[in-house]
């Protein structure tokens, strides 16, 4: 599968040490729920000392083409851009190899993790270009993409197949989070409006009793349940200073 039209979901952080051009280390491109902070966290923690690097993937486009039956939901998958400008934005950010088998595990069978050629990856901002390229054409850089021929895989003909407002404001609360966090003045929110690729699909709102396993309210309920004040703690903090402040922004640049 040629890599520039086989690429698809996840989110991108990296470190700011000279560890991210280690052999120890790689990165992961996000575009779809990874770029949130408590979805991204409930997989592996952050390391302390990472920067979250907002890029653009030239040549490929967002499509909810994938259906994961337990949680009775569309997710994003990427595949080749039918314009020649076409593009997805998203994060990079650096994950130690020995973690790379937890994300995965999160994606699951519906998705395979690819390498993309570093200079299909341009940048928001200058500053970040050499955190991530400092390693020259070595740099591994991974998307997960999805598994055309599996179970999973079905195009937008199949309407009763629907997207889960859970699991897409999950995804819109990241592109508003990274937009507003690198000062980026709306041009990462105006990015994700215009790539996120709605046309077409059914949308159900399960906000009331959301599907999507790292919905915030969802996952305050596990920590809780699981005795982890601390995580809970951050959820709760998230939830009443950054949640509803994202979701207004949705509302604003999105109209639902």
């Amino acid at each position: 599968m040629h890599l520039k039209i086989s690429l698809t979901f996840v989110v991108i952080m990296l470190l700011t040490t000279v560890a991210k051009a280690d052999d120890d280390y790689a990165f992961i491109f996000g575009y779809g729920s990874l770029m949130q902070t408590p979805a991204r966290t409930a997989t592996a923690p952050d390391p302390e000392d990472a920067v979250y690097i907002p890029v653009k993937i030239r040549g490929v486009e967002r499509l909810w083409n994938l259906w994961i039956e337990r949680s009775q939901q569309r997710t994003l998958g990427v595949e080749p851009g039918s314009a020649p400008d076409a593009y997805v934005n998203g994060l990079i950010f650096a994950v130690k190899k020995d973690q790379l088998g937890a994300f995965d595990e999160r994606e699951g069978p519906a998705y395979q993790r690819i390498r993309i050629p570093i200079e299909n990856v341009s940048f928001y901002l200058d500053a970040h270009r050499d955190l991530v390229t400092q390693g020259g054409q070595s740099t591994e850089v991974f998307i997960y993409s999805p598994r055309t021929a599996s179970k999973f895989y079905f195009d937008k003909g199949h309407d009763h197949k629907k997207i889960v407002m859970s699991y897409l404001d999950v995804v819109r609360t990241g592109c508003v989070e990274i937009d507003r966090k690198h000062q980026l003045d709306n041009q990462f929110i105006n990015d994700c409006v215009q790539t996120m690729g709605l046309d077409g699909y059914v949308i159900e709102d399960d906000r009331s009793d959301p599907r999507y396993p790292r919905y915030p309210s969802v996952l305050l309920k596990k920590a809780m349940a699981a005795g982890n004040a601390d995580k809970a703690e951050a959820i709760q903090t998230y939830i009443e200073q950054e949640w509803e402040i994202y979701l207004n922004t949705i509302y604003e640049k999105w109209g639902f």
